[in-house]
C-alpha cells in the first residue's frame, strides 16, 4: 500500500510541473509575440511618420571647448595688439547644443544654440541661434544628391565656416585668417540648394540676407545675426567642391552683396568674395590645408570704408599636419601642425601695409578618443611694417557627439 502512495505521489509531482512547463513556455511564447508586435509598430510607426515611435527620429548632439591662454586680446577685436600686455585667462569659449527630427524619409529639421563665454552680462558673452532650417530631400521627385535648406544656415564658404567643431582642427582657437576673410562663424536665412553635377563634383547655390558693415567695411562686425536684420539687400553665395579623390576636398566660392552699408545717407557699397580651398584631414598619416581670399568693396571715393582702406581684404594660410594613431581602447591618436597665415583688412591703404599681419602657430593635438581632444600651441603674430606682435601659448580642451 505504501508503495502505491509513492507511486501516486511521484506522478502528481511529475504532472505538476509537466503542466507548470507547459505554461512556462506558453508565457514566454506570449511575451515573445507582443515583443515582436511593439518592434512591428515602432518601425511602421518610423516609416510612416506617425506619432508612434517620434522618439527615434530625434536627435541630439552638440561640442564645446575651453581655453586658457596667456596671448594678448586677438586682433579680431581691433585693439593693437603691440601694445597689448599678455594676459592669463581662462574661458568656457563655447557650449553648442544641437536639435535635430526627421518628419520622415525626405523633410528633417536641424537646429543649433550657443552659448559663448558661460553667460551673457552685461554685453559679456553671447546666446544665439546658429542655425534653424528645414532640409527637403528630391529623392521622392526623381531628383537624385539634391537638397533644399529653408532657413537660417552656416555659409558655404572656406574650411572652417561649416566645419568647426574642436576635434576637427589643430590650435586651440580657430584660425584668424578665416575669422577676418570669411567672418567665422557666419549665417545668414534664405534658400541654399544642394546638388551634385557630376560624380565627385558638388554645387551650393544660396541666396540670402546680406552683411551690414554700418559704412566702414568691417566684413567680421557687419554679420547682422539675423536679430532684426534687414531683408531688403539679398546677397547670394555659389560653391564648387570637387572631394573625387578620397580624402581631399577642393572649393571654389564666391559671395557677392548687393549693398553692404547699413547707412542709407552713406550709398551703396556691392561687394565681392573671391576664394578657394584645399582640405586634406585624415584621422592618421600627412594631412594638408590651404586657403586664399579676397574682399573688393565698391566704396564712394569719399566713403569710410574707401578713407580706412578697406575698399580691399586679403588673407591666405597653409598648414601641413601629422598625425599618428596610438590605438588602444579609447582609440587615441596624436598629431602636430603648424600653421602659417598672412592677412591685411585695409589693403587699399596709401602705404598698402600698415595693417598687413603674419601669424606663425605651432600645435599639438591630442585625441583621447576621436571626438574628444586636448590642445596646446604657441602663437607668434607681427605687423609687416614695425614687426611689433605679440606671442604666446594657448591650451585648449574640446569634444563633440
Amino acid at each position: 500500500m505504501n508503495n502505491f502512495y509513492k507511486i501516486f505521489f511521484i506522478a502528481y509531482v511529475f504532472c505538476f510541473f509537466a503542466k507548470a512547463d507547459a505554461d512556462l513556455e506558453k508565457q514566454i511564447e506570449d511575451m515573445r509575440a507582443e515583443i515582436d508586435s511593439l518592434a512591428e509598430a515602432i518601425e511602421e510607426g518610423s516609416e510612416s511618420g506617425g506619432e508612434a515611435g517620434w522618439w527615434t527620429r530625434t536627435s541630439l548632439g552638440g561640442y564645446g571647448e575651453i581655453h586658457w591662454s596667456n596671448s594678448a586680446t586677438p586682433v579680431d577685436t581691433g585693439v593693437t595688439r603691440a601694445t597689448d600686455s599678455p594676459a592669463n585667462e581662462v574661458d568656457i569659449h563655447r557650449y553648442v547644443l544641437f536639435i535635430g527630427h526627421e518628419f520622415n524619409k525626405y523633410l528633417s529639421f536641424a537646429s543649433e544654440v550657443e552659448i559663448e563665454h558661460a553667460f551673457v552680462q552685461n554685453d559679456e558673452g553671447e546666446l544665439e541661434m546658429e542655425q534653424v532650417y528645414l532640409e527637403q530631400n528630391l529623392e521622392y521627385m526623381g531628383i537624385e544628391n539634391t537638397f533644399i535648406k529653408y532657413g537660417t544656415v552656416l555659409m558655404p564658404v572656406g574650411i572652417f565656416n561649416e566645419t568647426h567643431e574642436p576635434p576637427t582642427f589643430y590650435g586651440v582657437d580657430r584660425t584668424v585668417v578665416e575669422k577676418e576673410l570669411n567672418a567665422n562663424t557666419w549665417w545668414e536665412t534664405g534658400i541654399m540648394v544642394n546638388t551634385d553635377i557630376a560624380p565627385g563634383v558638388a554645387l551650393t547655390a544660396f541666396g540670402h540676407t546680406g552683411l551690414e558693415t554700418d559704412g566702414d567695411g568691417d566684413i567680421r562686425d557687419g554679420r547682422g545675426k539675423v536679430y532684426k536684420q534687414d531683408g531688403s539687400n539679398v546677397a547670394y553665395t555659389v560653391r564648387l567642391e570637387y572631394t573625387a579623390i578620397p580624402g581631399m576636398e577642393f572649393g571654389l566660392w564666391h559671395n557677392h552683396q548687393t549693398d553692404m552699408n547699413n547707412v542709407p545717407a552713406g550709398g551703396n557699397i556691392p561687394a565681392d568674395l573671391w576664394g578657394a580651398h584645399f582640405n586634406m584631414s585624415p584621422s592618421e598619416g600627412f594631412g594638408f590645408r590651404a586657403f586664399a581670399a579676397e574682399w573688393n568693396l565698391d566704396c564712394p571715393s569719399v566713403h569710410a570704408c574707401a578713407t580706412n582702406g578697406r575698399s580691399k581684404i586679403w588673407g591666405t594660410y597653409v598648414e601641413p599636419s601629422y598625425r599618428w594613431s596610438l590605438g588602444g581602447p579609447m582609440d587615441s591618436s596624436i598629431g602636430v601642425g603648424f600653421r602659417a597665415g598672412a592677412w591685411n583688412d585695409k589693403a587699399d591703404e596709401a602705404d598698402n601695409a600698415s595693417n598687413k599681419i603674419r601669424q606663425y602657430d605651432y600645435m599639438v593635438n591630442y585625441w583621447l578618443s576621436p571626438n574628444a581632444v586636448l590642445k596646446i600651441d604657441y602663437e607668434n603674430q607681427k605687423y609687416y611694417t614695425n614687426e611689433k606682435g605679440t606671442s604666446g601659448i594657448n591650451v585648449g580642451i574640446g569634444y563633440q557627439f
